[in-house]
């Protein structure tokens, strides 16, 4: 009973780096107007479809995750929130290796998620 309650609960978290979420936050943004957010979301989300065939074996929930939680935190610029979405992703992270059980696994997909933000962040500058 208390493995299979861990397991959803790791899952849940694990929900913040799917695609129909990352989905959701690049529509609102759409909707909202917000350029310059949606292009480094999307940016970001081709980086991460590239390095998924260069880096093998890695979790993308982690890499589209840290992507989501970056760029909204540079959004919203509020401390609250930063501390909030920084909890979580630690959460996420210790989710990930609990389903896994691979360290490797989980480093790949923060090594995606670092390098995608990067292609993100600086490759909007070249749209502006």
């Amino acid at each position: 009973m208390k493995t299979s309650w861990l397991k959803e609960i790791a899952r849940d978290l694990l929900a913040l780096g799917s695609i129909p979420f990352y989905s959701l936050v690049v529509v609102r943004a759409i909707i909202g107007k917000y350029n310059v957010f949606v292009y480094q979301m999307i940016i970001a989300a081709i980086a991460i479809f590239i390095l998924y065939f260069l880096i093998k074996d890695s979790n993308l929930h982690i890499a589209r995750s840290l992507v989501a939680i970056i760029f909204t935190s540079i959004f919203y610029k509020e401390v609250l929130y930063v501390v909030f979405v920084t909890l979580v992703w630690l959460l996420l992270l210790v989710s990930a290796y609990y389903i896994k059980r691979n360290i490797g696994f989980v480093l790949r997909g923060i090594i995606i998620g670092i390098i995608s933000c990067l292609a993100g962040y600086y490759g909007i500058l070249y749209l502006i």
